[in-house]
């Protein structure tokens, strides 16, 4: 009897051993395979990572190249009625010189080149025109600091003797952005019922000539 409870013994001891070495190999399996799939987790989301982070970019590429072609055509739009206002509204005498677009370098430092969206020299005046495609305050602020501050002589000083026409355009304007161009000066074009039109004729003019009166 002791001799066959001791082979059972080893024998139960045997399968214990067995059991032990296939539960580490399986242990060793499934850390290997836990190990691989969270290594692969990790490269698929690297990858979506990559490939948002391309499609980011591709998207704000196309949405850049879309901005771009919209200012040309509201550029497009707008140039041919500045060309006909400048002579026939806004004083500046005959065409000597139309550039619907133009980039320039400032003559004191030519570090500096700033694109115009339209400049006509007539023979009385120099009419300088900004067009935004969506026309913003602080576009308006802007444009005008720079006039005051008296930058244009800087990119143009060929024309520093003649007067400056300063124009702000889009195809829509609006109430608060008139006014403060009318404040300071600046006529508004934009799109009136059937056309392009200057939305503060009168009322620049009007300023214009109490300055010089005064």
């Amino acid at each position: 009897m002791s001799a066959l409870l001791e082979e059972r013994t080893a024998d139960v001891e045997r399968r214990t051993d067995r059991l032990e070495i296939l539960f580490d190999r399986f242990m060793e399996q499934t850390t290997a395979i836990l190990k691989e799939m969270k290594e692969e987790a990790a490269r698929d989301r690297a990858e979506a990572a990559r490939a948002r982070e391309k499609d980011r970019k591709e998207w704000n590429r196309r949405w850049g190249e879309l901005a771009n072609r919209m200012g040309t055509v509201v550029e497009d739009i707008i140039a041919p009625s500045i060309r006909r206002m400048a002579r026939e509204e806004l004083g500046c005498g005959d065409e000597l010189l139309f550039c619907p677009r133009i980039s320039v370098v400032r003559s004191d430092d030519r570090h500096y080149r700033r694109e115009f969206d339209a400049l006509y020299v007539g023979t009385g005046a120099v009419l300088l025109n900004e067009t935004k495609t969506t026309a913003r305050s602080e576009d308006a602020r802007a444009f005008v600091g720079f006039l005051e501050r008296d930058e244009f002589a800087l990119y143009f000083p060929e024309y520093r003797d003649l007067p400056v026409v300063a124009v702000f355009s889009s195809l829509s304007l609006t109430e608060s952005v008139v006014r403060y161009l009318t404040r300071n000066g600046v006529y508004a074009v934009a799109m009136g019922d059937e056309a392009m039109q200057v939305l503060n004729l009168k009322p620049v003019q009007e300023r214009q000539s109490r300055e010089q009166a005064g």
